[in-house]
């Protein structure tokens, strides 16, 4: 099966699990696109060298990267280790090789879409948190005009920042502020087909990385809380969709 699956990948996502040297883990939550060049074996094939923000992405001899394969019959994820890379003409080829099993992918929830989508966001006190919270559960008009009106006393200044990615679970976007783990934010992303059903998200913080040094740039990790189930199939219906579209075009 595994031979069948790579013949057929039109797309194929890679995130580092561990690098062969000098890596910590939790350093890199990127998910790298790259595509299939040839299938070697049903354990090993060749892939393109990944390229992020006009750089290509360096794989070291040893280095595990959990693999995602993305095929019209559905997506299939395993572990792959780098067995080295090399030059075919113009292009930068990295072998790799399965250690675990292909196994396809089920876990919707967690199926995460890169992208570069413009999004308004807020840092959020805890009371602040407590009155979006309450909006979102209100059931009454009266109700929910009351709180409205306290969430405008508050002044809560918005800032833009870039989406990297979004799944059902979280979002990644970048800002010029460092925040902590564990704070709390109200997220508008500029997306129709979400906004116009769901108004605004609510997200932790779990993870930062600093990714550059001259501009102080962030990127945030947030998961989010106080959603529905409703709300989260939303989500991942729009990844989906968006998702199969690249597919038919690439």
């Amino acid at each position: 099966m595994s031979k069948n699956v790579f013949e057929h990948s039109n797309k194929i996502l890679m995130q580092l699990v561990k690098r062969a040297r000098g890596f910590s883990k939790g350093d890199d939550v990127t998910f790298y696109t790259s595509s299939l060049v040839s299938v070697v074996s049903d354990y090993e094939l060749k892939i393109t060298v990944p390229i992020y923000q006009s750089k290509l992405i360096p794989l070291n001899e040893g280095d595990v990267y959990t693999v995602q394969f993305y095929t019209t019959s559905g997506f299939y994820q395993c572990k792959c280790v780098v067995k080295g890379t090399e030059k075919e003409g113009q292009i930068a080829v990295a072998t790799i090789r399965t250690i675990s099993a292909l196994e396809r992918y089920q876990r919707r929830q967690y199926f995460r879409m890169n992208c570069l989508i413009p999004v308004n966001y807020a840092h959020l006190t805890d009371y602040q948190l407590h009155l979006y919270s309450s909006l979102k559960e209100c059931t009454t008009e009266s109700r929910r005009k009351l709180i409205e009106q306290q969430i405008e006393l508050e002044n809560i200044t918005m800032n833009k920042g870039t989406m990297l990615d979004i799944s059902g679970g979280g979002l990644r976007f970048n800002s010029f502020t460092l925040y902590d783990k564990d704070d709390v934010f109200l997220v508008i992303p500029e997306i129709p087909q979400i906004i116009d059903t769901i108004p605004f998200l609510l997200c932790k913080e779990v993870l930062i990385r600093q990714v550059g040094y001259q501009n102080e740039m962030y990127e945030n990790k947030l998961k989010f809380i106080n959603i529905t189930n409703e709300e989260r199939e939303k989500i991942i219906t729009y990844i989906f969709a968006l998702e199969r579209e690249r597919m038919k075009n690439e």
